[in-house]
């Protein structure tokens, strides 16, 4: 039988709220203190401040499009680096993941993140051909 014990706040932490809940909680404090922000302003001063915010965000929400690949592009997987050996072996470890073998294929190569990990699935495609033309 297990003993109980009472509850602590040392025994919760965040990573036991859904983000999502998180998110909420967080975006409705800030939109609460941005409306009390607002509402001592004068309107001409409001708007300024929306409207500049607005464009601040597009602009933001366009960097990061474009910037980490959201943009969808081809990447041309036999022009990259092969995965060596270490990577292989990295791949092969049953206690491994794939992140692993990434990682080490980024380390290697200097590749982005997008790169490395076509690499490594085209790999791993490659091997589940082989394996598919064995059986």
């Amino acid at each position: 039988m297990t003993k109980h014990r009472s509850f602590r706040i040392s025994d919760f932490s965040l990573r036991e709220v859904p983000w999502a809940v998180a998110a909420y909680i967080i975006i409705a404090l800030l939109s609460t203190g941005v409306g009390v922000l607002l509402e001592s302003l004068p309107k001409f001063w409001r708007g300024v401040l929306l409207g500049g915010g607005c464009v601040l965000t597009a602009c933001y929400l366009l960097a990061c499009y474009y910037r980490f690949g959201l943009a969808t592009k081809e990447i041309d997987v036999a022009s990259l680096p092969k995965p060596s050996a270490r990577v292989v072996a990295k791949y092969d470890d049953p206690h491994c993941s794939l992140v692993d073998a990434v990682s080490v294929h980024r380390e290697e190569t200097g590749l982005e993140l997008t790169e490395a990990t076509a690499v490594v699935r085209n790999y791993h495609a490659s091997r589940q051909r082989g394996e598919r033309t064995k059986s």
